[in-house]
């Protein structure tokens, strides 16, 4: 008598000999290419259409022949099989994926579904509890391997995009090129949003409790002590402040701390200075101060990451977020800059910026080094770059300084602030400072 099939030998001979009935196997053709097929009809529709419109309205504006196209942007594909560079390939890909039409439509839609039905979010965002959100690589950093590891630092290395994944080699030549000029290196590695608030991602963790770290950050801390590097970590001061007043650290929807938060980290890193580099001799302070609040408001950069509809964004997250900032002035009412004659040098990134930058949507005038340098009562001078946080910074120093300018003229210490996400994720690239005789 036959042995009866095991369950995994019955789930392999039912995939190996699946039937389709002639019937359905044209209707499933017929969809597939008739999907595949109203896509670019509708792109080359509408591009047409928009180009016909603009030459019109360029002729009834000039009164001369237009000169705009007619053919949608596919059709560039031909002069591509005359030059197939790589390059152009890429960009050509990367213009008619952020063009298309069907996308554009189609995509916010389904995300507000997924978000709206089943709490989904995107690659990089995960929504959390009560309206919250969350950027993934605050999460990840969290959650995944410690940065350190030599295999995880040996995958990155080897992965062949050129990256440089351990950020204690970089500081510490960054260091060693800021000691030889008699100048002072501070780290301020930046807490990120699910280190403070994980009560806001999983019910876990409420009451809130000890922050939460990577591994490798008593093996990062214990370096940045035997290179003889500074080190400000603002993190116990973010989560005493969430233990005591209850309060938000971090915006809701956003991947930025608040204002009162950051204020409260640069009075905490102004204490810090003065007691491990204190300033030659009295020095004569210079007035700051923090004018009248002002509120401002703004969607988020992780609630835009969604790309969701106006409507549904809304819905789900209610009005745009609102924030207290206090612009800050010097005694005669001038607006804060940053001043190439200050001994301290800011180098930053988007958490340095946030309410900086009005592009950022949440003010100007207010950020962390105008704080800093209300809590100093001292000038400061600044290079705060949004995006690569592990790098761009000290690349803008490095450009500025092969230019023949000098930032680091008269500097006695340079602060370098980056989100602790860098760690794990950033690109630490080995910059060389030209040496002060190259200059």
């Amino acid at each position: 008598m036959a042995a009866e099939p095991t369950r995994e030998e019955h789930a392999k001979r039912c995939l190996e000999h699946t039937e389709v009935s002639p019937p359905t196997a044209w209707t499933l053709t017929l969809l597939f290419l008739l999907t595949i097929a109203v896509v670019p009809v509708v792109q080359h529709v509408v591009e047409i259409r928009g180009n016909l419109q603009a030459r019109r309205e360029e002729r009834a504006a000039t009164g001369e022949p237009p000169t705009g196209r007619i053919l949608p942007r596919s059709w560039d594909v031909f002069s591509l099989l005359r030059s197939p560079a790589v390059a152009a390939i890429e960009a050509y890909e990367a213009a008619l994926e952020e063009d298309s039409v069907v996308s554009a439509w189609l995509l916010p839609r389904a995300q507000g579904v997924l978000t709206g039905a089943l709490g989904a979010g995107n690659e990089q965002v995960y929504p959390g509890r009560r309206g919250w959100l969350h950027y993934r690589p605050d999460v990840d950093y969290v959650t995944g391997p410690g940065y350190l590891d030599p295999a995880r630092l040996r995958r990155r290395r080897d992965a062949g995009d050129g990256v440089q994944p351990d950020p204690v080699r970089a500081l510490a030549r960054f260091n060693a090129q800021l000691a030889a000029r008699g100048i002072v290196l501070v780290v301020v590695p930046t807490p990120v949003k699910t280190m403070i608030h994980p009560e806001t991602l999983s019910q876990r963790y409420a009451p809130p409790g000890a922050p939460l770290q990577n591994p490798s950050w008593p093996a990062f801390a214990r370096a940045m002590e035997r290179e003889q590097i500074l080190m400000f970590d603002p993190t116990p001061v973010l989560a005493d402040a969430r233990r005591r007043t209850g309060a938000a650290q971090f915006l809701r929807t956003d991947t930025h701390w608040t204002p009162d938060a950051m204020e409260r980290v640069a009075e905490s890193l102004a204490r810090f200075l003065r007691a491990r580099v204190p300033p030659p001799g009295a020095g004569t302070p210079t007035p700051y101060r923090r004018g009248p609040g002002r509120l401002s408001e703004s969607a988020g950069d992780i609630a835009l990451m969604l790309q969701l509809p106006p409507g549904d964004a809304r819905r789900l997250w209610g009005p745009a977020e609102r924030a207290r900032i206090h612009p800050v002035r010097t005694s005669a009412g001038e607006p804060w800059r940053p001043s190439r004659r200050a001994d301290i040098l800011l180098l930053g990134d988007s958490f340095s910026n946030v309410y900086s930058l009005p592009g950022m949507g949440w003010g100007a005038g207010a950020g962390f080094a105008e704080q800093l340098s209300v809590a100093l009562r001292r000038p400061l001078d600044r290079i705060a770059i949004n995006a690569g946080g592990a790098y761009a910074a000290r690349q803008r120093l490095r450009g500025d300084l092969l230019r023949g300018k000098d930032p680091l003229s008269g500097k006695r210490v340079v602060l370098y602030q980056f989100a602790m996400r860098d760690l794990a994720f950033g690109d630490w690239k080995l910059l060389d400072l030209p040496k002060e005789h190259e200059r």
